[in-house]
């Protein structure tokens, strides 16, 4: 399986990179096709469902590579919070489509619950359905159409999904007084969905709110850091606590809020 850059979101391509997880396009053709994935996680519309996250991100490597772009969606369903998360990766001369689903207890911690995950990438595919019961993460993974041994490993109780570091962080910040804004420090445990290959082992990380540059002036907003999963990246978040730009240095990379248009269009514009 190709180690995803994600993400989540949610982090290499940061928190897309946090997180995200995926199916993989074999190329541009194949946009817009459902995976098993997308197929599994899909449920009759919800009149009651409240959406709650819908953002767009593209990502450039330095100095001007249009290297990816994304598409996060939250909405709470009967006390759950779903989230969605698609991004498609310029790589190899292909258009590689990566997606995630997710479902997270509403009650304010975020409990996991259950995720889903499919990617192909050339002639590999994985698959990836986990739950967490009790305390309990049990993960079938299946490489290449052939069952992997079954996974299964106890999960502290304040672990959440990569995926919904977004969320969970903004939550963390929402009334947080003036007072205490700066310096404001907190850590945190979460599982990568895509990581089976280390049985899901839940990766400590750390934010924290940081003195303002330039570019948070500019644009008004509050600046963290981000240390997860051996990599630090700085968050800029508008006044509602979501992400307009993170940057990730180590990777020379820059991931911007977008409309959707400008997302669809990303591939085809000059850089």
């Amino acid at each position: 399986m190709k180690a995803s850059t994600t993400r989540a979101a949610s982090w290499t391509i940061l928190a897309m990179m946090l997180t995200t997880s995926i199916s993989f396009a074999a190329s541009p053709a194949t946009q817009g096709t459902a995976t098993p994935a997308e197929k599994k996680t899909a449920e009759k519309p919800d009149p009651s469902a409240k959406k709650i996250w819908d953002y767009w991100y593209t990502a450039t490597v330095a100095p001007k590579m249009h290297y990816a772009y994304y598409h996060e969606v939250a909405e709470v369903k009967q006390g759950r919070i779903h989230f969605q998360s698609t991004i498609w990766k310029n790589e190899e001369g292909f258009i590689n489509e990566e997606q995630l689903g997710s479902f997270s207890e509403d009650n304010g911690k975020f409990t996991p619950l259950f995720f889903n995950f499919h990617g192909n990438y050339r002639a590999s595919e994985t698959a990836i359905d986990a739950t967490i019961k009790d305390g309990k993460l049990q993960a079938k993974v299946s490489l290449n159409l052939e069952d992997q041994p079954l996974v299964n490993r106890m999960v502290p109780s304040n672990a959440i999904f990569s995926s919904v570091f977004p969320l969970w962080m903004q939550a963390q910040l929402k009334n947080l007084p003036a007072e205490k804004a700066k310096n404001f420090t907190l850590p945190f445990l979460a599982i990568l969905e895509d990581h089976a290959d280390n049985g899901f082992t839940p990766e400590d990380g750390r934010f924290r709110v940081v003195d303002a540059d330039e570019y948070s002036k500019k644009s008004g907003s509050i600046r963290v850091e981000v240390d997860f999963n051996n990599q630090k990246s700085h968050w800029y978040l508008d006044k509602d606590g979501a992400p307009i730009r993170i940057s990730i240095a180590s990777q020379n990379t820059v991931v911007d809020r977008v409309t959707e248009k400008q997302a669809k269009s990303f591939f085809k514009s000059k850089p």
